[in-house]
């Protein structure tokens, strides 16, 4: 299965959650997660921006968080408290279950080759 693009996190926001605000704040909502991932999970430099074709880091069934982050951050501008609440929850658990999934599918680099004890 493919990643997806920004463009795609795009349309299924408008799809789902009609809206007032332009493609170019939630492209930079999408940065932000993208950032988040980059920083965190992946220890990568997070991306200053992202265009429509952006290929985003993580992978299905994990990819949805992205559309979370700007729906939280949607309802967190309108002022929609409890709205919020819940897409920040979604959030927050989609990015904890890919950053589980990633550190179980990526052990770390041996920075050592053995533990030497005195």
């Amino acid at each position: 299965m493919p990643h997806l693009k920004v463009g795609e996190v795009l349309e299924q926001v408008d799809n789902l959650l009609p809206n007032q605000y332009s493609a170019a704040q939630k492209r930079r909502w999408i940065a932000q997660a993208e950032g988040y991932i980059a920083v965190e999970i992946l220890g990568q430099k997070a991306p200053e921006t992202v265009e429509d074709g952006t290929v985003l880091q993580a992978e299905p069934p994990y990819d949805e968080m992205y559309r979370h982050y700007v729906e939280a951050q949607i309802h967190y501008a309108n002022g929609e408290v409890e709205r919020y609440d819940n897409a920040a929850a979604a959030w927050n658990s989609s990015f904890f279950a890919y950053r589980d999934f990633y550190t179980r599918t990526h052990p770390p680099k041996a920075a050592v080759q053995a533990l030497k004890l005195y």
